[in-house]
Parts: structure tokens; C-alpha cells; sequence
């Protein structure tokens, strides 16, 4: 009589040998509730909403939006972070100046946070010098200054690099054929010296990058982000932003890549040891349609690096102090 063989069953939880290393490295010590003491104790998720009192996003994207669908407008996201007690948020538009915008949506928060006993929350925009605006034009830097711009982003979905990245022709030099920074933005440069704004690398090239930090700062540029570096677009190493940090400026992770969520926690983790906490700055680059709000996108944040052990003063830095220190 032959005996019956039992059935094999995938078992898909132990398919992927890699991500099981993960979580068992990430739970290792953890002692399940059901077996826990009575006094074992939680995550203190009030640590997340006082670090969250005061915390400052510098990227997010509201809508209407001619690139990309936006789930909220200014007013909406400026509501929701006011109610969570937070500090500022800087609104940038890829496709339009959102300077004069920024005026009314204070005016109307100051009001409605005057209503309900709620902290200031202050709102900033800027220019993105896409070909939206005629790309590297003083003129745009100059205009949406005189209405109360603070950020001048460089070019992004424009720029060269970013066509090159993507296989596409054609995109906005930053830099000539001797590597040395283009007249026109020059120019715009000197207009951020005078009127005190922050210059924000996008999707440049680490070469381009260098040399503009290096001509800002001999041109005397006091506030300078490089923006999402961990991102596909526009990627640098641990050791290359490390380098910009040393020249002087703030390194700003943020949560999305193009068309994506893109965080990796290890490489965060690696930077705060390269880079040091005293010039990164978390941010969340959103507002898509595809992610989570941006307050939400900022709990998360500052849970995952409560969560692996990083002391509530350092969070502070790179979620308050240090994006401060950008803005003001």
C-alpha cells in the first residue's frame, strides 16, 4: 500500500530570506504583547506630537498644480499643520511663481489659527526656475521677491542634468563649457545676497553642485539647500553631501523620488553618522496624488527615527532647528 505524500505549500513568508533578515533584525529583543509584563511599556507616541509642535517642512506641493495632480491646496495643507502645532511650511509650484499666493493663505491662517487659540504658522513660496518662467531669469527672481518670495529653487524637472537622467535632449545649464557658472545665474545669485533668500539646489548634477555652493558662498549666500539627494534624479553619495555640508550647506532628505516613495531608513541612519545632524533636514516633498499628506509624510518621519533610537534633541535639530536656521 503506498503511502500518501502530503501536499508542499509555499510558504511565502520565508520566499524572500532577505526582507526576513530585516524585520527580524528590526524586532530583535521585542517580546510579543500577549507575553509581555503587564507593565511592559508602549511606544510613547506623544514624544511624535511634541516633536511635532514646531516642526518646519521646507517641500511641500500643493495643488492646482499644471505637472502633477495635488490632493490639497495651500490653505488645506496650511490648516492640517496648524492644527498639529507645527512652525512653517514652504510651498513650492514647479510650474508657476507661488510668491503672491503665499501673502493671502498667511493672511488666512493667521486668521483661522486666531479663531481657534491655535500657534502662528508661518508659510513661505518662492520661485522654481523652470521654463514655466523663462528658466534662468532674474527678472522671475526679482518679481516674486518683491511680493514676499523667500525660496529660488533651481531648476528641476528642466534642468539639463534632470533631461539627461531621464534620456531626454535639451534642459537648463547651470554651468558652461569650463565648468564655471553661467552668467545668468550669476546674476541671480547676487539678487539672493540682496535680498537674504535661500538658494535651493534641485536636480543638478554633483559637479553643478559644487561649483554653484562655491560661487554662492565667494558671492555671499547665507542660506543654501541641497535638495533631496537621495533622490534617483538628483543622487548623491554619503561622502559628496558630507562635502557640500562642510561648504556650507544644508542637506535636505525628503520622503518621495520621481514618481515614488524613496526613503531608505539605513541610508538616513548612515547620513546623521557622515553628515552629522547639525546640516540635515528631513523633509517631505509631498502633496501627490500617489503619497500621504505631508503632516502625515512628517509623523512618519519623525516616528522612524524615534523608533531606531535617535534622541528626541536630534530629531529637534533636523526637524526644527536646522530648517530654522535655513529659513531664518
Amino acid at each position: 500500500m503506498k503511502t500518501k505524500m502530503k501536499e508542499e505549500i509555499l510558504e511565502a513568508a520565508f520566499a524572500d530570506k532577505e526582507a526576513l533578515q530585516q524585520i527580524r533584525a528590526e524586532t530583535s529583543g521585542t517580546v510579543q504583547p500577549r507575553y509581555a509584563p503587564l507593565t511592559s511599556p508602549l511606544f510613547d507616541i506623544d514624544r511624535v506630537w511634541r516633536l511635532m509642535e514646531g516642526a518646519i517642512d521646507v517641500h511641500v506641493h500643493s495643488g492646482p498644480d499644471a505637472y502633477n495632480t495635488r490632493v490639497y491646496d495651500d490653505m488645506e495643507m496650511a490648516i492640517q499643520a496648524c492644527t498639529a502645532g507645527m512652525k512653517a511650511l514652504v510651498f513650492k509650484c514647479q510650474s508657476i511663481p507661488n510668491s503672491r499666493s503665499v501673502y493671502f493663505v498667511q493672511k488666512d491662517i493667521d486668521r483661522w489659527a486666531a479663531e481657534r487659540s491655535k500657534k502662528r504658522l508661518d508659510v513661505f513660496g518662492g520661485v522654481v526656475l523652470n521654463y514655466s518662467v523663462g528658466g534662468l531669469n532674474p527678472e522671475a527672481v526679482n518679481v516674486s521677491y518683491k511680493v514676499g518670495g523667500k525660496f529660488v529653487w533651481l531648476p528641476n524637472l528642466d534642468a539639463s542634468f534632470h533631461h539627461k537622467v531621464m534620456g531626454i535632449p535639451g534642459g537648463i545649464e547651470v554651468l558652461d563649457e569650463n565648468d564655471r557658472v553661467v552668467p545668468p545665474l550669476k546674476e541671480i545669485l547676487a539678487l539672493i545676497v540682496e535680498g537674504d533668500m535661500v538658494l535651493s539646489l534641485c536636480h543638478q548634477s554633483t559637479k553643478e553642485r559644487f561649483s554653484i555652493i562655491d560661487e554662492a558662498k565667494k558671492m555671499g549666500v547665507k542660506r543654501i539647500e541641497v535638495c533631496h539627494p537621495n533622490q534617483i534624479t538628483a543622487k548623491m553619495t554619503l561622502e559628496q553631501m558630507k562635502i557640500a555640508a562642510e561648504r556650507g550647506a544644508f542637506i535636505s532628505f525628503s520622503c518621495t523620488g520621481f514618481r515614488s516613495l524613496q526613503w531608505s531608513w539605513d541610508e538616513f541612519m548612515q547620513a546623521t553618522r557622515v553628515v552629522g545632524y547639525d546640516r540635515l533636514i528631513t523633509s517631505t516633498d509631498c502633496g501627490n496624488v500617489e503619497f500621504p499628506s505631508p503632516l502625515e509624510a512628517m509623523r512618519l518621519l519623525i516616528t522612524g527615527m524615534l523608533k531606531r533610537g535617535m534622541a528626541d534633541k536630534d530629531v529637534a535639530r533636523i526637524v526644527k532647528d536646522n530648517p530654522s536656521a535655513l529659513l531664518c
